[in-house]
């Protein structure tokens, strides 16, 4: 009879902790939702005009860039989107209206390179993103495909939650814009480059041809760059700046007999320009 006693006694007890818990939520719940849309608040009503109801709802999303929904009062539904860019994570919010037309896109957070990366938050960008629909297609931006690749995934994620929502079929038949060409950004010099310092095998340049005229020896050397797209030998606008006469003058009349010798490499294209540095090492190195 006592061991009866302790068994209801703990039934009762649990049941009395569950309805506490219960109750507990059912009272926070609202508080906690409350606390969420208001640390979103003023990005949120950048995405439909007037509207400054939103509701927090709960959402299963695959792909795991979708870190917030909201449902818009009557305008419809507003995300927060994360997603790894070329430099660091990119936080957006994006407002569809009840017709699946696209109201708003805000950067939340961006830390990317200045004139590349960092388009994605700008006007031009923008604008074709705010306007389309749930079912339009988006092109990276060339020459900063990566963190626009990474905007355009959270876009899809977001159309495709919304789509199921609202019982809307994407036939996937849309063709998205031809990407713009990158803004072209100034010449501008950053870390230096020694010429003479250990470079990995991978890194070092190979000759492929040699031809002698006179004095005059001229070696055709094979290396290693940041990117190897088709049709182009790197990222244009970026990498593609080894070409300039500005970063290809300090070359000339430069000694091999100076072991302190040194190159400005080009910002933000460190890589590429270490592998003309390479290539030249690897030249003076065959001449030897």
């Amino acid at each position: 009879m006592k061991n009866t006693k302790s068994l209801l006694v703990l039934l009762i007890t649990v049941l009395l902790t569950g309805g506490i818990l219960l109750f507990a939520d059912s009272q926070l719940r609202p508080i906690i939702d409350a606390a969420g849309s208001s640390e979103d608040q003023a990005v949120l009503e950048t995405l439909f005009a007037g509207e400054t109801a939103f509701t927090p709802v709960e959402f299963t999303d695959e792909t795991g860039l979708i870190k917030k929904v909201y449902e818009a009062g009557e305008s419809g539904y507003a995300y927060i989107i994360e997603n790894q860019g070329f430099a660091d994570v990119i936080t957006f919010a994006l407002g569809l209206d009840n017709k699946g037309n696209i109201t708003g896109y805000e950067i939340i957070n961006l830390n990317d390179t200045q004139g590349y990366g960092s388009q994605v938050g700008e006007g031009a960008f923008k604008g074709t993103i705010v306007g389309k629909t749930s079912t339009d297609a988006f092109a990276t931006i060339s020459g900063a495909t990566v963190s626009s690749g990474a905007v355009v995934d959270g876009l899809d994620a977001a159309k495709a939650h919304y789509n199921e929502t609202m019982g809307i079929v994407d036939d996937g038949t849309s063709v998205p814009e031809t990407p713009a060409e990158p803004v072209e950004q100034p010449l501008t010099f950053g870390a230096k480059i020694a010429l003479y310092r250990e470079v990995s095998e991978s890194k070092s340049g190979v000759i492929t041809d040699t031809k002698e005229e006179g004095d005059l020896v001229t070696y055709t050397v094979e290396v290693a760059g940041y990117a190897k797209q088709e049709g182009y030998g790197d990222t244009p606008n970026l990498g593609s700046k080894i070409e300039h006469p500005d970063f290809l003058a300090q070359f000339e009349g430069m000694s091999y007999a100076d072991e302190a010798a040194e190159a400005d490499a080009i910002s933000a294209a460190t890589v590429s320009s270490e592998s003309v540095v390479n290539a030249i090492l690897a030249a003076i190195e065959e001449s030897k």
